[in-house]
């Protein structure tokens, strides 16, 4: 929230009355009636008049002078009083600085004035003091110097005014709200009964804004209705103050449209209505990002412009921009500071605002025609309303998108306008960062540099901050730190520092020396404005640890959501996948599920939804919830066919359909790999596999051998993908052979080919082996005879390879030595069955004592003794 004020508002506080000589010059007694009736050119002539009186002394005469010049600056003379103020007669007078500030006021020069009013805050005794601080005060929430403000008016509230201190208590809650310090706003908040008349009202609109910032949105908007009924006879701007607060409640609750409309409803009803700068920031707002052709909101700003241009005016001249306050979303500041004002200005003008907004609502739909249109408005903006001060705003919203276009060197022409024409610091810092991010990217270093450190001078606060910091960077990647200039600042210069060092461990490539990193910038500036975003950053880099600190990370979310001004710092969405991220890295499945399942229902509309769909499922799978999992994941795939998951998705579904308990489920697994395999991206050969295997399983054998034969064939030896492959095939090939024996030798050859490739791959050479053996086994022999012989050989060849190690697996390599066992015993071979048993158990695997058992028996049975 920032809170707007007129320099005219403060002169009201001032005397009005002279001394008592003074009270009988009707000149004097009239030009002051007419300063009070805003007749600014009557006073001017009267005071003129009253300086001709004779024998004035210096004293009145100073005091007629003064009044004079105050007449200049509220009339729109604030050049002229400014000249004036500059005479060397004026040099000497404690006044002088007061009354030059408001003149640089009245020119929008912002920043002038505050420094011109510095005296006040040193001086407890100088001229106006408390109006100077005030003015001081007010002029830095302009700005956006919510710090320089709030040490102003903490010199204000030591006063001793009752009234005042009250008055600053008001403004001090209100800089609270807009810090996001709730608690401490409704501390600071005087109660009701202390207070009367505006500064009642005030209290107020604060208090239903702090309601409505707490949450309790029912009772912040019949408070803000029962501020609009209470004001609608009595004054505008309090009226509209409330229409504005009760417009952001409707967009608490009914949504960002609604509070649109209210507003444009209110406009409908007095198309004149002040503050039309404060509402069509809301209306600008609560634009979607990407509005509808026929969007409502633009639709109805489209009746308030003129069907045809307005004549020419001549050539676009500086703004004379009033207001350079920063855009906010908090609704106190639409609060009414200034004195109301009944007659229409340019900066009040509603086409002017509609054109303004509906160009960028236009350009946000992302057509052509639509930005054609957009381009349109904008310069009818810039023809029609010359001396608006959207003027320089519409010429910095060019700028934008004309970089957005590609068009650099229209960027720079349409921000260079901007920073020669607008009054407004904010406007021309906004300008330079822009031009000088265009330049970055643009490899110019230099030029860039040069534009930030023009912004970080006419930014405030954290602004400026951040493009100083940009400047920075920029010289060290060119350069060295050393090369950075100090501002005139130590605190910004502290700042920056600090800055440097969080960009710096954020950017760190290694995940444990970023985390290390932030954790050190934590404990070094623990309050800084972006340690919301250090510790969520630093949770992020616990997760990509190896391994994973999740218990870090989890800690580090809750002290995020513990103070309210960290959360609010941190982009819900991100904190909610952050979340996300540690329940999946969790041992419950049925938490990520749940957890997964509220980031889809809060941010339907979020990027990552297909892939928080993913998470989703695959613990869906985890919790062996299969049908549900292969539901959501078929889902996801289906809608978001070009997502780069999309293929993970589809693996996982068919996986769960595959695990199915129904006939129907497997049969569903077989299509959802066969679309997997269509797709022809990278886990198309993965599917292939698991797609075999699913068939083998079925029995499905003549499927599966036609689909994996001239794959197997199409691939050379070494290919990773052909020995897997070819497993699958000789296992189907070998099931086939019950009814299909020619189809074991096939099997047989296959193994051949991969034995021959598995060289240094002794698990692998155990498992061909022994199917090399079983095939061979049922393979008949020559007149008649076995092929025993052969796979008895396989066996034991597995057993002879680990003679000196132990076996590089255990499954097929007693698999191996079992089976040869069985095949000694068949033949009758007693001896050298017990000698296999034997070598069996000297393995010490798994299987070594059955098999140590079987070799007692033997020998007992057998009567085998050792000599």
């Amino acid at each position: 929230m920032t809170v707007r004020t007129s320099v005219l508002a403060l002169l009201l506080t001032l005397p009005l009355a002279g001394a008592p000589a003074l009270r009988d010059l009707q000149p004097w007694r009239q030009g002051l009636e007419a300063l009070d009736a805003e007749l600014w050119e009557v006073a001017d002539t009267r005071f003129e008049e009253a300086l001709q009186t004779r024998d004035l002394t210096p004293a009145d005469r100073h005091q007629i002078e003064f009044k004079r010049l105050e007449a200049w600056i509220r009339g729109d003379r604030p050049a002229q009083a400014l000249t004036k103020l500059s005479d060397p007669a004026f040099a000497s007078d404690a006044e002088t600085y007061f009354w030059k500030a408001q003149a640089l006021a009245g020119l929008g020069r912002y920043r002038e004035a505050v420094e011109t009013l510095a005296p006040a805050e040193a001086n407890p005794k100088a001229a106006f003091r408390n109006q100077a601080l005030l003015t001081r005060a007010n002029l830095q929430l302009s700005l956006g110097d919510q710090d320089g403000a709030s040490a102003t008016l903490d010199l204000l509230a030591k006063a001793g005014d009752a009234k005042l201190t009250r008055m600053v208590k008001l403004r001090q809650a209100a800089i609270l709200i807009d810090r996001g310090k709730f608690a401490e706003a409704r501390k600071l908040l005087p109660p009701a009964k202390t207070l009367e008349g505006a500064d009642l009202a005030e209290q107020a609109f604060l208090d239903a804004t702090l309601l409505l910032a707490e949450g309790r949105t029912d009772e912040a908007t019949a408070a803000f209705t029962a501020l609009k009924e209470q004001a609608e006879t009595r004054s505008r701007s309090r009226y509209y103050a409330a229409v504005i607060g009760l417009a952001d409640a409707t967009a608490a609750s009914d949504g960002p449209e609604a509070g649109a409309l209210l507003l444009l409803d209110e406009i409908q009803k007095q198309k004149d209505a002040p503050m039309l700068d404060v509402i069509f920031k809301r209306i600008l707002q609560w634009l979607p990002e990407h509005p509808i052709p026929a969007d409502p909101v633009l639709e109805r700003l489209k009746l308030w412009i003129p069907p045809k241009p307005a004549a020419f005016q001549g050539v676009i001249a500086a703004s004379v921009e009033k207001d350079p306050a920063k855009d906010t979303s908090g609704a106190a500041d639409a609060w009414p500071v200034a004195p109301e004002k009944t007659t229409q200005t340019a900066t009040n003008d509603l086409a002017a605002f509609s054109l303004f907004t509906r160009a960028i609502g236009l350009r946000r739909q992302g057509t052509v025609d639509s930005a054609h249109e957009a381009d349109f408005l904008m310069s009818r903006l810039r023809y029609e309303y010359p001396r608006h001060f959207l003027v320089p705003k519409a010429l910095l919203e060019i700028g934008r998108w004309r970089l957005e276009d590609k068009q650099p060197e229209a960027a720079f022409a349409a921000l260079n306008a901007v920073l020669q024409t607008a009054n407004s610091p904010l406007l021309k810092g906004e300008a330079a960062f822009t031009a000088a991010r265009a330049e970055y990217d643009q490899d110019h270093p230099e030029a860039a540099t040069a534009l930030f450190d023009q912004a970080a001078a006419l930014l405030p606060n954290r602004a400026g901050d951040t493009a100083a910091l940009n400047s920075a960077l920029t010289r060290l990647q060119n350069g060295s730190l050393a090369a950075f200039p100090r501002s005139d600042s130590p605190e910004r210069d502290a700042r920056i520092r600090a800055d440097l060092d969080l960009e710096r461990a954020l950017s760190d490539p290694s995940p444990e020396k970023s985390c290390e990193a932030l954790q050190q910038f934590l404990s070094a500036h623990p309050d800084h404005p972006r340690a919301g975003e250090a510790r969520l950053s630093a949770a992020i880099a616990a997760l990509r640890m190896h391994p994973p600190d999740s218990a870090f990370s989890k800690a580090q979310v809750g002290m995020i959501e513990a103070d309210p001004a960290l959360s609010k710092s941190v982009p819900p969405e991100r904190l909610a996948w952050l979340r996300l991220e540690i329940a999946d890295q969790a041992e419950s499945p049925a938490d990520a599920i749940h957890v997964a399942r509220q980031y889809l229902n809060s941010f339907s509309d979020s990027g990552k939804g297909p892939e928080a769909t993913l998470i989703l499922g695959r613990n869906l799978f985890r919790n062996e919830d299969y049908h549900n999992a292969r539901l959501t994941l078929e889902k996801m795939a289906a809608s978001a066919p070009n997502s780069p998951i999309a293929p993970a998705a589809l693996m996982l579904a068919a996986r769960s359909a595959a695990l199915g308990a129904t006939d129907q489920s497997r049969e569903e697994s077989l299509a959802l790999y066969a679309k997997l395999i269509a797709r022809n991206d990278a886990l198309t050969p993965l599917a292939r596999l698991e797609r075999a295997s699913l068939l083998n399983d079925l029995s499905r054998l003549d499927v599966a051998i036609a689909e994996l034969q001239p794959w197997f064939n199409s691939m050379k030896p070494g290919d990773p993908l052909r020995i897997p492959a070819g497993l699958l095939l000789g296992d189907a090939l070998y099931a086939q052979g019950v009814e299909k024996p020619a189809s074991l030798a096939t099997a047989l050859t296959v193994y051949d080919q991969l034995l021959a490739e598995a060289k240094n791959q002794p698990a692998l050479i155990n498992r061909l082996q022994y199917q090399r053996g079983m095939t061979l086994e049922r393979l008949p022999g020559p007149e008649g005879t076995t092929r025993a012989g052969s796979a008895l050989e396989c066996y034991v060849a597995v057993l002879q390879a680990a003679d000196d190690h132990a076996p590089a697996e255990w499954k097929w390599f007693e698999n191996c030595g079992f089976r040869a066992l069985k095949l000694l015993e068949d033949a009758g071979k007693w001896r050298s069955a017990m000698k296999i048993a034997s070598k069996i158990a000297s393995f010490n695997g798994p299987r070594s004592a059955e098999a140590a058992e079987r070799a007692k028996t033997i020998r007992m049975e057998q009567m085998i003794y050792e000599d």
